[in-house]
């Protein structure tokens, strides 16, 4: 308002609201909601027109009950009978939620005589843990309790949970109620009507516990999940989510009369989001490891329940998942695990590529990681560039040992992002090398914004600046393939790309950041960071690493920074300029910056400290900075012998101790290196190798 503005408020009365109780719908509208011309419904149509509600709620949970299509996976008819139960079944799990103690985000809390939906009892106040609670994975437990033992108490909790649920957490009323402590996100809607509920309902049915008056609260409650995910879609894994339940209500509930326009309408988005959502290339646009597999597993869902009832999907619905498969072969480390990018873990891949085989079966390719080799046909590829996420995977092969570097230099990504262009993730010889502070909780604390940070990452910090793209949504995306050099052959692989987004809140742009990878094969990296002012000043540029281990050394005659960690493989960080250069190697610092941390998952403050390296440089002008990493064996002592940079030239030049010689030398542009030529000597000196890249 302005300044000078002048309010003036009239009476205020205090009026005592009772408290809405769900569900909103009443019975004359839920029946209204029903297409009572559908065969099956007659008795259900009398009762409504002779406006006898009671005999249409009991004519409706008949109905349902004899109702033979659509199916879900698994029915009520399938309840084991008691001589089919297994002789002894662990309970413990169930017991624990009949007794009211809850788990969510891996936290648990006993509840009193009513579960308190909306609580966040977490010390941190971890809004995660309000929203996941209503995803409702524990009333799985209960009725998987009740079908192995027949035992009611289990059956009766989860409908003395599922009504009180619906009682205690009304509908939102024109809104999408994805606020904090909502229970109503419509990330938890799609979630738990595309599995939890529908599973519960339809083995729940028939039995004594599952009263009428719950089943049509639960029917009710279905509609009303349906009308708010239709009115609130969002976007990216979201919208998969939200969309798989829609289409599962719409197809499970074909009975009310707006399921044919629901599942038109979540069939199309989710076609269509598979390719606004998934690159060419088959990533994701969030560029979040596990969050590809979110949307994936949604896209599937819906495919699966499709097929299941005879329902055709779109098009080529889905052949075009086949690509989203594709990119776990791409990605996937010598371990089986996939790079722990943005907001997600390093999970394992073997089963998502089992899945994609299982419907690609012409797939051998997928056949053969999913089972480690012992099945399938190799890859007919090793390295691999993929030009809208921006991600060059090089590998020197498909086997446990083979040495493996992820470089990403795309884009940020539509969301779930973390600071960390140019950033590298290094394994060989069966262990991860090279690696970064991964996921933590979404919280506000230290620790979740250290993982969100640059410094959280192999990169470059200028001027005591981190690099900062977040919400300057132009950075978010990719609209057509990069054009980054990508080279590939028997020899070498080679990579590069730029940061000139901004470092520092004011996205100062100063400064370019140029970063090169060579991948020598099948032996070591070379990497070569470039900078390029806009000024004559005298600029800092802090160079971090992140080691995988315990413990690291540095020899001070190279400055090389070595892992140390016994029996195991470890990664030699060697600079090749070393003149004036200086070298900290940080572990376990919480002040002035967090910092030398990595997560181990998202829980509070499960973390540990890792011998994160930074090298400091003050150069004026433009500036290289060549590096070798190199990769070590079990108790593998560093084979680099002498190193030798020639500023004249560009050219690095590294002996090793076995008398072979690697010499590098680059050619430089504006903010760019033009011409690498490498040239390898055997311990004779004579010129074994050579390998230019333009």
């Amino acid at each position: 308002p302005h300044a000078e503005a002048v309010v003036r408020v009239g009476d205020i009365r205090l009026v005592y609201l009772p408290p809405v109780k769900g569900p909103r719908v009443n019975d004359e509208d839920f029946f209204a909601a029903l297409d009572l011309d559908r065969p099956g419904l007659e008795a259900v149509k009398t009762a409504v027109t002779a406006a006898d509600y009671a005999a249409a709620r009991s004519a409706l949970l008949s109905y349902y009950v004899g109702r033979q299509t659509p199916r879900y996976y698994r029915s009520w008819a399938d309840r084991p009978a008691e001589d089919k139960r297994p002789a002894s079944y662990n309970t413990s799990a169930a017991d624990k939620v009949v007794a009211h103690l809850l788990s969510s985000c891996g936290v648990a809390h006993q509840f009193g005589e009513r579960i308190d939906w909306s609580i966040n009892p977490t010390k941190i106040q971890y809004a995660e843990w309000t929203w996941q609670l209503s995803r409702h994975p524990f009333w799985r437990t209960l009725v998987d309790a009740y079908w192995q033992t027949g035992k009611e108490v289990y059956g009766k909790e989860f409908v003395d949970q599922m009504t009180a649920w619906v009682e205690d957490n009304p509908v939102p009323v024109d809104s999408a109620g994805n606020g904090v402590g909502s229970r109503w996100r419509t990330i938890e809607s799609g979630i738990r009507t595309g599995g939890v509920w529908q599973d519960c309902f339809f083995r729940m049915l028939g039995s004594p516990v599952f009263t009428e008056d719950a089943v049509i609260t639960m029917l009710k409650s279905f509609y009303e999940h349906a009308c708010h995910l239709r009115a609130h879609p969002t976007s990216n894994n979201w919208l998969a989510m939200e969309m798989n339940g829609l289409f599962h209500i719409s197809v499970l509930f074909p009975e009310f009369r707006e399921a044919a326009e629901w599942q038109s309408y979540s069939a199309g988005r989710l076609y269509e989001e598979m390719e606004v959502q998934v690159y060419p290339d088959g990533a994701q646009v969030e560029l979040a490891t596990g969050y590809h597999g979110v949307s994936l597993v949604n896209f599937l869902g819906t495919y699966k329940i499709a097929k299941h009832n005879d329902i055709e999907l779109p098009g080529d619905y889905m052949q075009r998942m086949e690509r989203q498969y594709a990119y776990y072969m791409y990605i996937m480390m010598p371990d089986g695990r996939m790079p722990a990018l943005n907001d997600a873990g390093w999970g394992n891949v073997r089963g998502s590529l089992s899945s994609g085989f299982s419907y690609f079966p012409e797939r051998t390719d997928f056949q053969y990681l999913a089972t480690s080799g012992r099945q399938g046909t190799m890859p007919d590829f090793t390295s691999h560039w993929m030009p809208y996420a921006g991600w060059a995977i090089m590998r020197s092969g498909w086997e446990a040992d083979d040495l493996y570097m992820h470089f990403e230099v795309g884009p940020f990504g539509a969301g779930h992002q973390h600071e960390d262009k140019l950033s590298m993730i290094a394994s060989a010889y069966g262990r991860r090398l090279l690696t970064e502070a991964g996921i933590y909780a979404y919280d506000s604390s230290a620790w979740r914004r250290y993982v969100l940070s640059a410094r959280a990452h192999n990169v470059v910090m200028v001027d005591g600046m981190e690099q900062y793209r977040r919400g300057k949504r132009e950075y978010y995306l990719n609209a057509e393939p990069m054009s980054n050099r990508w080279l590939t052959n028997d020899l070498f692989d080679f990579a590069e790309g730029w940061y000139n987004e901004g470092f520092g809140p004011k996205r100062d742009q100063t400064v370019t950041h140029y970063r090169a990878v060579l991948f020598l094969k099948p032996e070591c990296w070379l990497v070569w960071d470039l900078f390029s002012p806009a000024d004559d000043g005298d600029h800092r540029y802090d160079t971090v690493f992140h080691l995988n281990n315990q413990d690291a050394t540095l020899d001070e005659g190279t400055l090389a920074v070595i892992g140390a960690d016994p029996d195991v493989a470890n990664l030699a960080i060697v600079p090749l300029r070393r003149e004036n250069l200086t070298v900290d190697i940080i572990k376990g610092q919480t002040e002035p910056e967090v910092q030398g941390w990595v997560a181990n998952s998202t829980r509070d403050e499960d973390v540990s400290p890792a011998p994160t390296p930074i090298y400091h440089r003050q150069a004026t002008g433009q500036w290289l900075e060549p590096w070798l990493l190199y990769p070590l064996r079990a108790n593998e002592k560093l084979p680099v012998s002498a190193v030798e940079f020639d500023k004249q030239t560009n050219s690095c030049s590294i002996t090793l101790a076995d008398g072979r010689k690697i010499v590098a030398a680059v050619t430089l542009g504006k903010d760019a290196i033009g011409e690498v030529s490498i040239k390898s000597f055997d311990a004779n000196g004579t010129l074994s190798k050579t390998a230019v890249a333009k």
